[in-house]
């Protein structure tokens, strides 16, 4: 009896939260001027400010299961709108990140920005080559979150929640 109880709240537990993994970006290599802080409050420990226009974050990490994968990237805005930079997965562009423009909101906040484009994994421990560039100095980069679980929302989370239902990838260059 108690090896089905344990059976069925592991089974409900990968459908309730789906595959989610987590990409921290001081795990990444800098290709350029990248600056790491600190700031426990709004990253859970360091996060990258990048010290010029153009430079990039570079890594590849095994991504154990197949699916379709929302993506989510923390970063920081000061409402200002120009600290920006751009993610690429395999070449392929999944959209820019930084200082949107938020309503209510005190100078400067961490958030999660979903972006639109999923990321499809067709095999378990298929590689991804994940690149971050700076469009401007100043942007403020943190983590990627990967989720096949439409329903999960970062934002609603504390980071401590965060890292515990995302397991850490780690890159593999």
């Amino acid at each position: 009896m108690k090896k089905w109880l344990f059976a069925a709240l592991f089974v409900a537990a990968s459908v309730c939260f789906g595959e989610t993994y987590r990409l921290e970006g001081e795990s990444m290599t800098a290709v350029g001027d990248w600056l790491k802080s600190n700031d426990t409050d709004g990253t859970g420990g360091a996060f990258l400010c990048s010290n010029a226009k153009n430079i990039k974050l570079t890594a590849s990490y095994v991504v154990p299961e197949a699916g379709k994968y929302i993506l989510w990237v923390h970063t920081e805005t000061r409402n200002e709108g120009w600290r920006r930079s751009q993610i690429r997965i395999n070449g392929v562009p999944f959209g820019k990140f930084g200082d949107e423009k938020l309503k209510n909101f005190s100078k400067p906040v961490w958030h999660w920005k979903k972006l639109l484009m999923p990321l499809e994994i067709k095999s378990a421990n298929e590689v991804i080559k994940v690149e971050i560039t700076a469009l401007s100095s100043a942007s403020r980069f943190d983590s990627v979150v990967l989720t096949t679980d439409a329903a999960f929302s970062p934002g609603d989370m504390s980071i401590s929640e965060i890292n515990e239902a995302a397991e850490e990838l780690y890159n593999e260059d």
